[in-house]
């Protein structure tokens, strides 16, 4: 079958987006219930007919469940479906309460619709991956364009107004590691809308776990090559662990 090599790019605009509103809305959740007291462990999540173990990717970014996820799936791509999205204690308790206030480091893991059934081999993996390391080092501001549309499109249905955001195009900062089944490389992503604007560096890693095909995305605040060198290692990391619990 043919995998789209560019959706891991496309799909990391959108997750930048959805989560950057989640976090802009004072009016998204009003839940005053205690959060989660401790952190939440290792879960399962559905990839077409597999059950995927996803670690959570640092000791501080634990899964929103079910209740709080569905607030960010409605801005991923529709080419894409999202498995899981994690993020601080904090960060919860603040959109569980309607608190406006910027995210400073997150994670989220999507599949691709159109293979989410589909066997992905160690060879049209490898294709896969080579596709997007190459779509990494070209011009995608025709496809950030076109992303951008679809996001206002989003942002108007959600929030029943004018409001809009214009994404600027993503600055690749390399390849972040290479291995058999998994491949991350990085890029700075900056988006504006009116009296807001943000920069944030992006992790983006290809997977193959347990013959599927799956993304996982890792955002931090950019502030300086710190901020780079934490997504660097934190995606290279939770590949590892990953792949490790997926065994």
């Amino acid at each position: 079958m043919h995998v789209h090599r560019d959706q891991a790019l496309l799909g990391c605009l959108s997750s930048f987006v959805c989560v950057w509103l989640l976090a802009s809305s004072t009016a998204v959740a009003q839940d005053k219930s205690p959060a989660p007291a401790k952190p939440i462990e290792a879960q399962s999540y559905r990839s077409g007919l597999k059950s995927i173990v996803l670690p959570p990717p640092t000791t501080d970014l634990n899964e929103m469940g079910s209740d709080y996820r569905v607030l960010v799936e409605s801005m991923v791509p529709d080419t894409n479906r999202l498995l899981a999205a994690f993020v601080s204690a904090e960060d919860l308790a603040n959109v569980r309460s309607g608190v406006s206030k910027p995210l400073v480091r997150y994670a989220l893991v999507e599949n691709l619709r159109r293979a989410e059934f589909a066997d992905i081999s160690a060879d049209i993996f490898k294709q896969v991956s080579d596709g997007v390391a190459q779509q990494a080092g070209v011009d995608l501001s025709a496809s950030t364009k076109d992303n951008e549309e679809e996001l206002n499109h989003k942002l108007k249905a959600m929030l029943g107004s004018n409001t809009t955001v214009a994404l600027e195009k993503p600055v690749p900062v390399g390849a972040f590691f290479s291995k058999p089944n998994a491949c991350g490389f990085g890029m700075i992503e900056s988006l504006s809308a009116p009296g807001n604007a943000v920069k944030i560096v992006v992790g983006v890693t290809v997977l193959r776990v347990q013959s599927r095909l799956i993304y996982a995305y890792v955002f931090s605040a950019f502030k300086d090559e710190d901020s780079v060198q934490w997504v660097r290692k934190t995606s290279e990391q939770w590949a590892d662990a990953i792949l490790k619990a997926n065994e």
